[in-house]
């Protein structure tokens, strides 16, 4: 995947332009921090970037994913780990609205890495449950909220076993979207 990319990405050898390369950097100041660049010595010149093998540089960059990918079951538990002491915390009679905005966050943290973990019903639940949050008070809603915090446990569980596993959980999605459609639309 990366080897096919970086190959796209390599300029073909041998091609001629009359005007030079335009280089385009996102502004990613708002997001990222960067250190200051330390001053280069006078004497002291950058060579440029040239020579990296493609396919030695796809084989690298396909490592460091799949290091990446071994911990991605430990991080989506420690995810769902969360959002369960969230709601427990939640569901407690007398709970507050920064306990349901704790446990929207959890929801909506786990809504945007779940896919990306290998764990799209996961994160189909977390969307519907962060809709519902949105809408709801504390102490409100308690039955639902509990189901999508069971089906993101059951979803997570079911992941590699087969088909039957995905419509189930396809299933369970579909009707607690429904059901979050239902109790948020303003009649």
């Amino acid at each position: 995947m990366f080897k096919a990319l970086i190959h796209k990405l390599k300029p073909a050898s041998g091609s001629k332009s009359d005007q030079p390369a335009a280089s385009v950097t996102p502004d990613i100041s708002r997001v990222i921090k960067m250190p200051p660049a330390p001053v280069a010595a006078e004497d002291q010149v950058d060579a440029p970037d040239v020579g990296h093998d493609p396919d030695e540089l796809g084989n690298r960059a396909e490592a460091a994913v799949e290091d990446l990918s071994s911990r991605f079951d430990a991080w989506m538990e420690a995810d769902l780990d969360r959002l369960k002491a969230a709601w427990a915390t939640a569901k407690i009679e007398g709970a507050s609205q920064t306990d349901y905005k704790l446990l929207e966050t959890c929801a909506h943290n786990i809504r945007g890495v779940a896919t990306s973990y290998g764990y799209p019903a996961v994160s189909r639940l977390c969307g519907s449950l962060c809709m519902l949050l949105a809408e709801t008070e504390p102490g409100q809603n308690g039955a639902l909220i509990n189901l999508h915090v069971e089906a993101c446990m059951a979803a997570y569980g079911s992941i590699g076993r087969g088909d039957a596993a995905q419509s189930v959980a396809d299933a369970v999605c579909d009707a607690l979207e429904e059901r979050v459609a239902v109790k948020t639309s303003k009649t």
